[in-house]
């Protein structure tokens, strides 16, 4: 018999592997944000825990990091905003460490987080020996410790949105009780207080389709945001959206017509004008400048094939 992955209600309250799920009231407003220290590099990744659930644990690279942290805290489960690597591969070793913890991701990632096979295999195509540097081993999760989701659901003290246009399978989470939305990187990567930019790797990216999860982010009128790249934003909700939303529209437009090289070169000048040069490193560390330009430039190539539009 084939495993069985469970598939999330709408509303109400959900059973989970080992038992029903019990939330508790949250005793602190804002997540604790653990800095996963990637690659030795202060503010790059960051793992959320927030009333006993890790949101994106990041690579396994640096699973012992966020074990660390956790001391001797047991998770209650793993929400996942998407399952690349930076975000979601040390998914696996955790779901073996906590057995009763339980894992939620889109559908569209459900099978990968399964059985990743064929993304490390596809990923190693890309970054070949440094792959293993970069992100460790990507473990499988046995299917039926999956909670899979589609966007729109409510379960406990948690509402579920579907936010396509970084990555097909990308979801972001309201935490209702606090206010606080887990945004991956719909949101963008914004360290220190800089600008608010958008990672665009391919092969997902869609840039009006963003600006869409965009406004659905803002609709939920949060408090905070918290995101993988790098933190938290709880003082200035609204402008780090309209800055998002900004830098996406720009960047597209420039993606047009620029090369690699002058689009890495653009990204760069654009952070290295907000903030300070320390602060430039830590946000190349989150998402090199040179991986901006293939998302883009491949989004514009499909538009003039017709597939998508502008």
């Amino acid at each position: 018999m084939a495993p069985r992955i469970v598939r999330a209600c709408r509303r109400g309250p959900v059973a989970r592997v080992g038992g029903p799920i019990r939330f508790r009231r949250v005793s602190h407003d804002l997540p604790r944000t653990i800095d996963l220290m990637h690659l030795g590099v202060p503010h790059a990744l960051g793992a959320h825990v927030h009333d006993g659930w890790i949101v994106d644990p990041g690579p396994q690279r640096t699973v012992d990091r966020l074990l660390e942290a956790l001391g001797d805290e047991e998770p209650r489960g793993i929400l996942l905003t998407h399952i690349h690597f930076d975000h979601a591969g040390a998914t696996g070793e955790l779901a073996a460490r906590f057995p009763d913890a339980e894992i939620w991701v889109h559908e569209r990632g459900a099978r990968h987080i399964a059985d990743p096979t064929r993304l490390v295999a596809s990923a190693r195509g890309v970054f070949g020996e440094a792959f293993d540097h970069l992100w460790g081993e990507v473990v499988p999760v046995p299917a039926d410790r999956l909670r899979v989701l589609s966007g729109g659901e409510t379960i406990g003290p948690w509402r579920v949105a579907y936010t396509p246009g970084h990555a097909k399978h990308h979801v972001a989470y309201l935490h209702e009780p606090t206010g606080v939305a887990f945004t991956g990187d719909v949101a963008g990567i914004r360290i220190d207080g800089g600008p608010a930019i958008p990672p665009t790797p391919p092969p997902d990216i869609d840039p009006p389709t963003w600006h869409r999860s965009i406004a659905t982010v803002a609709a939920w009128k949060p408090r905070a945001l918290a995101y993988m790249h790098f933190g938290v934003t709880s003082t200035d909700v609204e402008a780090h959206l309209a800055d998002i939303d900004e830098a996406l529209t720009r960047f597209t437009e420039q993606a047009r017509t620029a090369d690699n090289d002058a689009m890495t070169a653009f990204v760069r000048e654009w952070v290295a004008a907000r903030t300070d040069e320390d602060t430039v490193g830590s946000y190349y560390a989150a998402g090199p400048f040179e991986g901006n330009h293939g998302g883009l430039a491949r989004y514009w190539q499909q538009v003039d094939e017709g597939k998508l539009s502008a």
